[in-house]
């Protein structure tokens, strides 16, 4: 993304000359400008585009009463819908490096142009250093509900509503003071074993926008924000446990189908830990899926995790899963501690004439004097053993000679073990060929707990990758 493109999103502190007159609620056009030259400029304004949830605007247009302020781009409309007032979405792009590089202000107006009210509703505010500090934007929910989204990456995330009354005031809606407790109240008890087969999203009750113990930190970009009550588990001396269920959301290429999610929590309603337990999210031909998970009558969770690649790498253009059979333990400090039980790599469009195809369209990367050499990795892991492995693919071609084969390498870059898939002529010695390997390829994936089978199916070849690298058939 994850957001809107730069200055149409999030944006906040326009047109005004502090933030506290961004909050005015004005009776008379407090801009000081021509009531009628005002009043001509609303009636040209376009009007905004409200179908893809996301309020933005992103035409340029005369900044009418705004003209006095100084920036690099402006653009403006009016919201859609019947009122007695002109509601007026403003966005302005302001000099690079600045405290406030992009804002957006809400304003109202009475039909011969008198300002009504004004509001901050979106910013891209940066620190010192010229790192983001806040990043905001708003939503449409409907004719008379706006949405803030607002993004700290050091803080909480949080969501704050805007309602436009009848009379053009722009009012807050405040937040739920309820205590965590209460909160807690509205998740239904939950017996163990605990099978999480789907989300039941139409059973369930919807989570409040404006409830301050939910954290949108992972999920504030997304255009649908549907969480759902799914239900809690207390367990004697642990923090407890909330699951929540999410409808299908988008998030600029990122889809999120319907997940179930697993949150540790403090008394105090702090968040410590969290798992998903049920979904699918794609986005850019890798699929992320979360199936079969189970929670225990001791706390522990078993689930299998899975990464779907659609074949769009270079060379190796076969479809993969990779998939970790794991199981997690809450801590007392609740963090879920995770061991990986087993790890299948499955390839099951895998032939040696798809190899063959591989050199067959590749003639010109591989039809150097030198020979050429390509590479990809399919997959790495990081176990109990004191080096990570790395599993590549490598293609190679000298002359007549032609080989592909896995290779396992350590994160030193030293080659454990390499198994022939294709080599061409049968008595080339393919042992003697160099695999070439940048130093930044050799990094080690984060320290996995694998006490289990490491698996790889290519059709109907299985292998398996030792603890010490080598590939052996079971």
């Amino acid at each position: 993304m994850r957001y809107l493109p730069f200055w149409l999103a999030p944006l906040f502190l326009f047109a005004c000359a502090s933030p506290e007159a961004a909050n005015r609620q004005a009776g008379t056009d407090s801009s000081h400008t021509n009531n009628e030259a005002v009043k001509l400029w609303l009636e040209k304004l376009p009007e905004a585009d409200t179908s893809k949830h996301f309020l933005n605007v992103s035409e340029d247009v005369d900044p009418g009463p705004f003209g006095d302020r100084g920036y690099h781009r402006f653009s403006a409309a009016k919201l859609p819908g019947k009122r007695k007032y002109v509601a007026v979405l403003a966005a302005c792009e302001f000099e690079l490096n600045t405290p406030v590089s992009s804002s957006q202000l809400l304003v109202t107006y009475t039909p011969d142009g008198n300002e009504i009210a004004r509001q901050e509703i979106g910013t891209l505010r940066l620190t010192v250093e010229g790192t983001q500090e806040l990043r905001s934007w708003p939503v449409y929910i409907n004719d008379t509900t706006i949405e803030v989204r607002e993004e700290r990456p050091q803080g909480k995330s949080q969501i704050r509503r805007m309602v436009l009354a009848a009379d053009g005031a722009i009012r807050p809606v405040p937040p739920e003071k309820s205590p965590f407790d209460e909160y807690a109240s509205r998740f239904p008890g939950l017996q163990l074993p605990l099978a999480i087969s789907s989300a039941a999203i139409p059973k369930l009750k919807r989570v409040s926008p404006l409830t301050p113990w939910f954290s949108y930190q992972d999920i504030i970009g997304y255009d649908k924000l549907d969480i759902y009550h799914y239900g809690k588990i207390i367990l004697p001396g642990k923090p407890l446990l909330l699951l929540y269920a999410y409808g299908p959301a988008n998030d600029e290429g990122a889809v999120l189908d319907s997940a179930v999610q697993l949150v540790a929590c403090k008394p105090d309603g702090t968040v410590t830990d969290q798992k998903d337990l049920y979904g699918k999210l794609f986005g850019e031909g890798v699929e992320h899926r979360w199936r079969n998970a189970v929670i225990h009558e001791d706390g522990s969770v078993t689930l299998e995790e899975s990464i779907v690649n659609d074949a769009d790498m270079a060379l190796w253009q076969l479809g993969s899963t990779e998939a970790r059979h794991m199981t997690y333990r809450l801590d007392a400090a609740g963090k879920f501690l995770s061991e990986v039980r087993r790890i299948t790599y499955t390839v099951p469009a895998y032939t040696v004439n798809t190899l063959k195809e591989v050199f067959e369209q590749n003639k010109d990367r591989f039809g150097t004097p030198e020979g050429g050499h390509h590479k990809e990795m399919l997959f790495g892991i990081q176990d109990r053993m004191p080096f990570g492995i790395l599993v590549w693919v490598h293609f190679y071609q000298h002359g007549e000679h032609q080989l592909a084969e896995l290779v396992a390498m350590n994160d030193a870059g030293g080659i454990l073990d390499r198994y022939v898939l294709y080599n061409y002529p049968e008595t080339a010695d393919y042992r003697g060929v160099a695999i070439p390997m940048d130093a930044s390829q050799n990094k080690a994936y984060p320290v996995t707990n694998l006490t289990g089978p490491v698996t790889i199916q290519l059709a109907e070849t299985t292998l398996q990758l030792t603890p010490e690298g080598k590939f052996v058939k079971p």
